[in-house]
């Protein structure tokens, strides 16, 4: 009898309505991550194996229809690039110019989450291997748009790694002839099985916490936050706030633990300069799930320069974060 070739970790390509879904597989745990190049590669689900049980800990849509029906006001998983978050009116102005961004949330007659959360990325190739397997997605903006007439290119890298678990690596380049602003972030919804998150333990390294105005955007005061700093039981904390973290050269990790199934997992963010320095929590009021954001710059960066990146032409940078076991 030969012996077999497959590989633990691969990446499958299966149906999602009339688009694909691509997961990063382990055939041996069963544990995977899935993406939807088409809604601007957005990280739809994730499942860890837990004492025999697979476990969800991301929220995304079940169908096309629910992503349809509910992008424009969850943005579960979104890829959030020129900025996360919110921009005032949609106005800002740079080096000289001003601009006007659609708004895509009236309700609070701002601009929200960026411009490519449902563009379609092009798949460019997938590796699979013993110890990890990867997804290279691309997508690559030459035409003006309203608000953001500038040429960039984004690229991201999806790993699922043996020990490392999960990792995300963004690269955004300025494929213009001028300086381009920029931010970046993501929008994952992160669950425990079927626990409300009242019942979960939180905790993250928030060293302040921006006030925000009733249009949640920030007033430029900040103050000392240090509530979750450790672990400590969310109960029926409402949040929908941004918090600077401590700035260094390591990663930031956000802990979730599930006491009553022993069952507990990291979702970190590389920090330092032009890296992932603010966070983004929010709790729907449903209570089954948890918005926990890296990005870059704090909401309305195009205004208040908090976090703002400015790319010179050919200019590029790489931004990484992940979620691990505990």
């Amino acid at each position: 009898m030969g012996l077999s070739t497959e590989l633990r970790f691969k990446v499958l390509e299966e149906d999602f309505g009339i688009y694909s879904v691509y997961k990063l597989y382990d055939s041996q745990t069963e544990e995977y991550v899935s993406i939807l190049p088409h809604l601007g590669g957005s990280v739809n689900e994730m499942v860890l194996e837990h004492k025999g049980e697979l476990i969800p800990i991301i929220d995304g849509y079940k169908t096309v229809q629910d992503s349809s029906d509910n992008l424009g006001t969850t943005f579960k998983g979104s890829n959030l690039f020129p900025f996360p978050n919110r921009i005032a009116d949609g106005k800002y102005a740079f080096e000289g110019e001003n601009y006007v961004l659609p708004l895509n949330f009236p309700q609070e007659n701002n601009a929200i989450h960026g411009l490519i959360y449902n563009k379609t990325f092009e798949v460019i190739e997938h590796e699979s291997g013993e110890i990890s397997c990867q997804l290279f997605i691309r997508y690559i903006a030459d035409e003006a748009v309203e608000g953001y007439p500038f040429n960039y290119m984004l690229e991201v890298t999806y790993k699922l790694h043996v020990d490392e678990g999960f990792l995300c690596t963004t690269k955004i380049y300025n494929r213009d002839d001028r300086n381009i602003l920029i931010g970046h972030g993501w929008h994952p919804y992160f669950i425990s099985g079927n626990a409300s998150i009242n019942d979960l333990m939180l905790q993250f390294p928030a060293d302040e916490i921006l006030e925000v105005d009733k249009r949640s955007i920030p007033t430029g005061k900040t103050e000392k936050y240090n509530t979750f700093n450790q672990l400590r039981q969310i109960e029926s904390t409402q949040l929908d706030n941004c918090f600077l973290l401590e700035q260094t050269d390591k990663q930031a990790e956000i802990h979730i633990v599930n006491n009553a199934r022993d069952f507990k997992y990291a979702i970190w963010q590389e920090t330092g300069i032009h890296k992932y320095n603010y966070l983004q929590i929010y709790t729907p009021p449903h209570r089954k799930s948890i918005a926990i954001e890296p990005m870059t710059c704090a909401p309305d960066a195009f205004n208040n320069g908090q976090g703002l990146i400015v790319l010179s032409p050919l200019e590029g940078i790489n931004l990484n974060w992940g979620i691990r076991r505990l």
